[in-house]
């Protein structure tokens, strides 16, 4: 018996994506010296179906995910997109994949080690090429410049997320994009403090004041020096501690 997805649709229209959201599964994301660290991922699988198509099958999306073992590298990835393209029958493939990638922390006194959550995304594509973008949030802290020009010393300070994107050839782990937004900003943020820790982060902070334009800036520096990166996208936006708005700046670059 032929089933109704397989059935003729005569409208002759085509549909850019059809498929699946919010597949939860264990998969495994690559860390920084090799190996893995283990993650809950949220997967998103599509296809695109062709203007005759009535629809797909989309417990096989189900079935390709419940097999895939690979570890979220590009060329993992690659092979979900794959088995996807060929399973389904379709020239295009799509997959989006949220996780939560935890980094090491260790307090700058104490020693203190804990670790940061933070909210990652790979957003991959199988249309004639192959795409990889591969996204992190990363919390940090800034202090804001004109606040301590105001006051002549201290100046507020905030809690901010940077979050970059970037297409690269070879490998680029998490943990180099965590680093440099952190390394961008006044100060990290650390999930674990005590006193004294939270002193030397104060300290650290009030010495590099940043505006989120800084920020942004410091990012796409150390990005344009990596020889690996082909395209960035980077956004920052503050939480104002005096103020009832929020700050944002954004830039994008492709070579």
């Amino acid at each position: 018996m032929k089933s109704i997805q397989d059935r003729r649709d005569g409208r002759d229209i085509a549909l850019d994506r059809v498929g699946v959201t919010g597949l939860k599964r264990p998969a495994h994301a690559p860390v920084a010296g090799g190996g893995t660290q283990p993650v809950e991922g949220s997967f998103d699988l599509f296809v695109a179906l062709g203007p005759v198509a009535r629809g797909v099958h989309m417990s096989r999306f189900a079935r390709i995910l419940a097999d895939f073992a690979d570890p979220l590298t590009p060329s993992g990835v690659k092979r979900l997109l794959d088995t996807v393209r060929s399973e389904l029958g379709s020239e295009s493939a799509f997959v989006d994949i949220d996780f939560t990638f935890f980094v090491e922390k260790t307090a700058p006194a104490s020693g203190a080690k804990s670790l940061m959550a933070c909210p990652a995304m790979i957003s991959a594509s199988l249309d004639g090429e192959f795409d990889f973008v591969l996204t992190v949030e990363v919390p940090v802290m800034t202090v804001c410049p004109c606040s301590q020009e105001a006051t002549g010393g201290p100046g507020h300070s905030q809690r901010g997320y940077v979050t970059i994107s970037v297409r690269f050839d070879g490998h680029v782990d998490i943990e180099e994009l965590i680093e440099i937004a952190e390394s961008s900003a006044s100060a990290p943020v650390y999930p674990l403090l005590t006193g004294d820790d939270e002193r030397v982060v104060i300290d650290t902070a009030l010495d590099n004041p940043v505006f989120v334009e800084d920020l942004v800036r410091g990012v796409a520096e150390r990005l344009d020096s990596d020889v690996r990166v082909h395209w960035y996208h980077i956004e920052a936006e503050n939480f104002e501690s005096v103020s009832d708005h929020n700050v944002y700046a954004a830039i994008e670059f492709s070579r």
